[in-house]
């Protein structure tokens, strides 16, 4: 009599879904790393798309004509095809005549801040037009 071994079955019905389920779970924990990669890659570049606002509205303050006033400003800007809404503070410093300028970048519509940045400006240490009289009278020492 030929009896089939156990070999030539093959799985059963059991084996098979129970192998389908870890397969699903290992899919399942893959596809969560991927998803969470990206909204991790996201987030970095909404930052630093939100710091280069802010940079740019302290480099824009410190090279403005007139010194800049005391108080708060806000404003809205447009970076990397995003929005983003800024505030800016100008406070006082315990130097005389050096200003802090914090700016603050959200994403427009976002609740929480992105970013905060700090900055600063002088006045001027001459008035204009001193500034050659003094070049004028320097003496240049012998190389």
């Amino acid at each position: 009599m030929n009896t089939p071994s156990r070999d030539a079955h093959g799985f059963t019905l059991i084996e098979v879904l129970v192998a389908l389920v870890i397969v699903a779970l290992g899919v399942a924990a893959v596809m969560s790393a991927l998803v969470s990669s990206a909204d991790g890659t996201n987030r970095l570049r909404e930052r630093s798309l939100a710091e280069w606002v802010a940079a740019n509205r302290i480099v824009e303050t410190r090279l403005a004509k007139d010194f800049p006033t005391l108080g708060s400003s806000e404003g809205k800007a447009s970076m990397g095809g995003r929005n983003f809404q800024w505030r800016q503070r100008v406070e006082r410093t315990a130097i005389d005549g050096v200003v802090a300028i914090i700016v603050e970048v959200r994403a427009e519509g976002a609740g929480d801040g992105l970013v905060t940045l700090r900055g600063g400006r002088g006045e001027d240490l001459v008035v204009s037009g001193e500034a050659d009289a003094l070049w004028d009278t320097a003496v240049r020492a012998p190389p």
